[in-house]
């Protein structure tokens, strides 16, 4: 019997967990190997199975998540709350965008994947209250909305600048991830109509049942009269924690006392976005930030992201980082089997793809440099987490310190994590590849001559020889050095393919 995979839950967007779920009739899907768990969801080449990934649109011509191909031809495509049947394509996007998150949900047979339905789902649309000078930030719906060099600025926003934005009359739809605290990262931010339904989805914490109010993050929920559907029955504070979606009719949000961050919403529904479900899932890749992680045993971890609890094994491979490096703020994607509530994972991938790691040289208000990297411009901004310390001004120049980031430009990188290390003569350097020339490679500028290294490493961690590790490396392969700092140079002696 041909089998076909339906949406059972949508948590929203990547990192919130959206899982698929086994129907009896349609297209595509292995129904008894989901189920059994015997399905092939790892992509080795063999096999069939259900397949699943939530995360940011990247690339059309059928439809790329988190980098990952699915094919699209007449599949339901489900949007602002209408659904329709679409083939997506470059010609035809089907009313999706670069940068917007989805869910897909459909079948892998070998390596080729195939969608059954495609799910858009917005964080929040409503009220701008405040921009941020710099433009890095917002407040939606009483929502604070993070901005970076990855957010794609819909064309409909004037100069695609969100300083051009009004706070008070414009109104925005944002796609994005949940980070600790329920704050938004954007991926994609458009305008909307004056006038369109309001809608959150977050963290409830304060939440009342006698005044039949909660909130998310500075929005107050009145939800007397709203449509609660499968939410627990109210009882002082039992929903605080829960993670939800509240609608509101037109004209339903009313600006509060600070007219710039808080506002009441009276809802006209509210249900749950948990993510979880009993239905497993062979190959489910998930993208978003680790908003719990624990201590790592060896290789094994429990961390969740966003909401989605997230295992590692013995056997688990960490591509651009290492277990140590899951903690929270870090922005990850996971891939493995969904079973029984839990995402087992085959893969952990880092998406900030520079690492760097020496003492701080060349420290300003807002740069710096690392010991034997001077070349290298290290920028913080008002979205830079901290560990072991508040804000640069903590540092001064001979802290050893671990550098997470992604580059901006030859030589430079906007540092997204810095962390404060035991004093250490180490130096690393973890970045795109930009050139070769025999045995040299360079990165971020830095030219390393592995004619001086003895230990090479390729993408499966396994020793190779420098030939072999030359004949891989390509422009844009991400490799790791790992040196020791004497004086101001740096002798690397061990070099690494990271995927």
């Amino acid at each position: 019997m041909r089998q076909t995979l339906i949406l059972l839950m949508l948590f929203g967007v990547s990192g919130i967990g959206s899982i698929a779920a086994l129907s009896g009739c349609g297209d595509g899907v292995n129904a008894s190997a989901s189920a059994s768990g015997s399905g092939n969801g790892s992509g080795s080449g063999s096999g069939s199975g259900s397949a699943s990934a939530s995360g940011t649109i990247t690339q059309f011509g059928s439809l790329y998540v988190n980098g990952k191909k699915f094919e699209t031809s007449d599949v339901s495509v489900e949007q602002d709350g209408e659904s329709k049947r679409c083939t997506i394509s470059r010609a035809d996007t089907c009313g999706l965008k670069q940068g917007m998150v989805v869910t897909v949900n459909g079948s892998i047979t070998g390596e080729e994947r195939t969608a059954a339905t495609v799910h858009q789902n917005d964080l929040v649309e409503g009220l701008v209250q405040t921009v941020g000078a710099d433009g890095l930030s917002l407040v939606v719906l009483g929502q604070t909305v993070l901005v970076d060099d990855t957010t794609v600025i819909d064309n409909n926003v004037p100069g695609q600048n969100l300083l051009k934005l009004v706070p008070g009359i414009d109104h925005v739809e944002v796609n994005g991830h949940i980070r600790l605290n329920g704050v938004i990262q954007a991926t994609f931010i458009e305008l909307q109509s004056v006038g369109e339904t309001p809608e959150v989805q977050g963290f409830v914490s304060g939440h009342m049942s006698r005044a039949s109010t909660f909130k998310i993050g500075h929005l107050t929920v009145n939800y007397g009269g709203a449509s609660i559907g499968d939410m627990p029955i109210p009882n002082g504070n039992n929903w605080d924690g829960r993670f939800v979606e509240v609608r509101g009719a037109r004209g339903s949000f009313t600006p509060g006392p600070n007219i710039q961050t808080e506002g009441t919403l009276i809802a006209s529904n509210v249900e749950p976005k948990d993510g979880r479900s009993d239905n497993d899932v062979d190959e489910f890749e998930i993208e978003g930030f680790v908003t719990q992680a624990g201590t790592p045993n060896g290789q094994l971890l429990d961390f969740t992201l966003a909401t989605t609890p997230v295992t590692t094994t013995p056997n688990t491979e960490f591509r651009g980082g290492t277990i140590d490096e899951i903690v929270v703020g870090a922005k990850l994607s996971a891939e493995g089997r969904f079973a029984n509530g839990v995402l087992e994972v085959d893969h952990v991938k880092f998406h900030e793809s520079v690492k760097l790691e020496g003492d701080i040289v060349k420290i300003g208000p807002h740069t710096f440099a690392i010991a034997g990297l001077i070349n290298i411009s290290v920028t913080v901004n008002s979205q830079t987490e901290y560990r072991g310390s508040s804000s640069l001004a903590d540092f001064t120049d001979g802290n050893h310190v671990r550098v997470r980031g992604r580059v901006t430009g030859t030589n430079t990188v906007i540092a997204t994590r810095v962390e404060r290390r035991s004093p250490d003569n180490d130096v690393h350097l973890q970045g795109p590849v930009q050139s070769t020339n025999g045995n040299e490679i360079a990165i971020l500028g830095v030219s390393i001559d592995t004619s001086t290294i003895d230990h090479f490493e390729s993408v499966s961690g396994a020793s190779t020889s420098r030939a072999a590790f030359l004949a891989e490396v390509k422009e844009n392969s991400l490799v790791k050095v790992e040196g020791t700092l004497h004086g101001s140079i740096v002798l690397w002696d061990e070099v690494e393919l990271e995927d």
